[in-house]
């Protein structure tokens, strides 16, 4: 079997200058790797229903207002792999992913940007991994977390409606 025909990521610039396409394939791989296609999809329709729905672009939804991950005087962007502080790991892993790691992301990206396949996750709207999340917050949830807004869980996301 041939190998994935599938793009590099890009090695340098600001995020915010790539191509929808791009940042959106980035964003699932570096949100969503190793989880399932499902999952995948679902972290993909949520960055679509913000870009979209909410009239924030597609740029805008990943990166904020200001469209810009770095320099930008915010150490948190509305998706975790581009804050200040994961950056660089962010950045490392783009650059080593292989093309068979990084085409799921590249096919959910183009299926999503182009509405190819449904929604999987029913309009959630925010998404985490409630394991990581306790980890990292010393076993609390956000205030915005609400069993009753749960529309799925995915691989380890938790999709919720806003």
């Amino acid at each position: 079997m041939p190998p994935p025909l599938v793009p590099p990521f890009p090695l340098l610039g600001e995020p915010g200058a790539w191509d929808a396409l791009t940042l959106l394939a980035a964003t699932v791989f570096l949100e969503a790797q190793d989880e399932p296609f499902d999952g995948l999809l679902g972290v993909a329709w949520v960055i679509r229903r913000r870009a979209l729905d909410w009239n924030q672009g597609w740029h805008g939804a990943v990166l904020g207002r200001d469209a810009r991950m770095a320099d930008d005087a915010r150490p948190f962007e509305p998706f975790s792999c581009w804050n200040d502080t994961d950056a660089p790991r962010s950045r490392a892993r783009l650059i080593t992913a292989l093309p068979a790691q990084a085409e799921p992301s590249w096919r959910v990206a183009a299926a999503v940007l182009w509405h190819l396949l449904p929604d999987p996750v029913a309009g959630a709207a925010f998404y985490l991994n409630i394991e990581v999340t306790r980890k990292i917050r010393g076993g609390s949830l956000p205030a915005w977390y609400d069993e009753g807004k749960v529309t799925a869980v995915l691989g380890r996301h938790t999709f919720l409606l806003a």
